[in-house]
C-alpha cells in the first residue's frame, strides 16, 4: 500500500511537471503586443482571469470534493488545449478574451486537487509542508526550463512555436493522469450535497480567526505579484531587455521560488507566525523598489520577491491543510483562491484604469504601497488586540 501511494505522488509530481511546462508565458504579454493588443487590454485579462475565478472556484471545489479528482483533471488539461489552440489563431481582443475564460475555467475546476490529492497519500501529517516543497521543485524546475526554452524559441523562430510546442507536454500529460490513482484512500467522497460541503468548509475557516487572516493576507499579496508576473516581460523590454534574456532572468525566478519553497520546509513552527507577517511586508517592499528603480536593479528586486512570497506560501498551505478536515479539503482551498481571485479583479480593474494615465513603474509603486500598508495595519491590529487579552488576563 505504501509503495503504490508513493507511486502515486510520483505520477502526480510527474503530471505537475508537464502541466507546468509552457513555454508560452514567458512572452505571452509581447505576443499581445505584437498582435495589435495595449498594456490596458491584457492587464484587463487579469481582471477577466480573477472574475472566473471569483464565480466558479467554490463551486468547481465542491465538486472536486464529491466526484472523481482524475475525471476533473482530464477535463482541465481538455481546456487547457483548446484555449492554447484558441489563442493561436486569435487576431483581436474580444478573441483573445474568449481563451483567457477557457483558461480561466480550467485553472478553476483544477485548483487545490492536487495538494488534495497529496495530503491524503502523506502518512505523517506534519510532513507535508516537505511534500508541498518536492510539489514545488517540479513546478518550478519545469516552469525554469519552459522559461529558458520559451525564450530561445521565441527569438529564433518567433514567439507562435511557443505556443504550438506547449501542446506537446500536455497531451503526454493526458496518459500520466489516467495512471493517477483517487481511489478511496486517497480520494475522500462525500456523501453530503453541495451546500453542506460548502457550510462545512466555511465553519472551518471561521473557527480560526488566524486562519481566516492569513487568507486575507496571502490574497492580497498574490494579486498583487500576479499583476506583476503579467506585465514584467514589457516592464523589461521597456528597459531595453530581449526575448532571451527576459527568459533568462524568468527561469531565475522559479530558482528563487525553489529556494523560497525549501527554506519555508525548513522553517520550525516556532518561527511561523513571524514569517506569516513579516514575508508580506518585504513582497510589498521588493515591489515598490521595482517601481521607484526602473532599471535593471529592479530585475533583482523581482527575484527577491520569490524567496519570501513561496516561504510565506509554503507554510501558509501546511497550516491550512492541518486545519482541515479531508470532507472540505478542496472546497477551503477554493474559499482562497476566491479570496485571491477577488482581491485580484479589483486590484486589476484598478490598474488597468491606472495604466491608461501612467507608467508600469507607477503601477508597481502602488501595488507595492497597498501590500505594505494592510499587513502593517493587520501587525498593529494583532498587537492591540494582544495587548487587550493580556490586560484582560491580567485583571482576573
Amino acid at each position: 500500500m505504501e509503495q503504490n501511494t508513493k507511486k502515486n505522488m510520483i505520477l502526480v509530481y510527474i503530471h505537475t511537471f508537464l502541466s507546468t511546462f509552457i513555454l508560452y508565458y514567458i512572452c505571452d504579454t509581447l505576443f499581445f503586443i505584437e498582435r495589435g493588443l495595449v498594456s490596458s487590454q491584457y492587464i484587463s485579462f487579469v481582471g477577466i482571469s480573477f472574475l472566473i475565478k471569483i464565480i466558479l472556484e467554490i463551486p468547481f471545489g465542491i465538486i472536486a470534493d464529491r466526484k472523481n479528482k482524475k475525471k476533473i483533471l482530464l477535463i482541465s488539461n481538455l481546456l487547457f488545449v483548446i484555449s492554447t489552440l484558441t489563442f493561436i489563431f486569435s487576431h483581436n481582443y474580444i478573441s483573445f478574451v474568449i481563451a483567457i475564460i477557457i483558461n480561466a475555467i480550467n485553472n478553476a475546476l483544477s485548483s487545490g486537487i492536487v495538494n488534495s490529492i497529496l495530503y491524503e497519500s502523506t502518512k505523517n501529517k506534519e510532513k507535508f509542508n516537505k511534500v508541498l516543497f518536492y510539489n514545488s521543485f517540479f513546478y518550478n524546475i519545469s516552469y525554469m526550463f519552459a522559461m529558458i526554452v520559451g525564450g530561445y524559441i521565441g527569438q529564433k523562430y518567433g514567439l507562435i512555436y511557443t505556443y504550438w510546442i506547449t501542446l506537446i507536454p500536455f497531451i503526454i500529460d493526458f496518459f500520466i493522469i489516467t495512471m493517477i490513482k483517487t481511489n478511496n484512500h486517497i480520494d475522500t467522497k462525500s456523501n453530503e450535497n453541495n451546500i453542506e460541503v460548502l457550510k462545512n468548509g466555511i465553519k472551518e475557516i471561521k473557527k480560526s480567526s488566524y486562519l481566516l487572516q492569513l487568507i486575507l493576507k496571502s490574497a492580497i499579496m498574490f494579486a498583487g505579484i500576479k499583476l506583476v508576473e503579467e506585465s514584467h516581460p514589457e516592464y523589461a523590454s521597456n528597459i531595453g531587455l530581449s526575448v532571451f534574456i527576459i527568459g533568462i532572468y524568468t527561469a531565475l525566478i522559479l530558482v528563487f521560488c525553489i529556494l523560497g519553497s525549501y527554506i519555508g520546509s525548513k522553517i520550525k513552527k516556532d518561527k511561523y507566525n513571524l514569517i506569516l507577517s513579516i514575508n508580506p511586508i518585504i513582497v510589498g517592499v521588493c515591489i515598490l523598489m521595482v517601481g521607484i528603480m526602473n532599471n535593471y536593479l529592479g530585475i533583482i528586486s523581482i527575484l527577491i520577491i520569490y524567496i519570501f512570497s513561496e516561504s510565506f506560501d509554503n507554510i501558509m498551505k501546511a497550516k491550512l491543510h492541518n486545519s482541515i478536515s479531508s470532507k472540505s479539503r478542496v472546497t477551503v482551498e477554493s474559499i482562497n483562491q476566491f479570496a485571491l481571485g477577488l482581491c485580484g479583479f479589483i486590484f486589476s480593474i484598478l490598474m488597468a484604469i491606472l495604466l491608461k494615465r501612467v507608467n508600469l513603474n507607477v503601477m508597481y509603486i502602488c501595488i507595492g504601497s497597498i501590500i505594505i500598508i494592510f499587513n502593517l495595519i493587520n501587525i498593529v491590529k494583532n498587537k492591540i488586540k494582544s495587548d487587550f487579552f493580556k490586560k484582560k488576563m491580567d485583571l482576573k
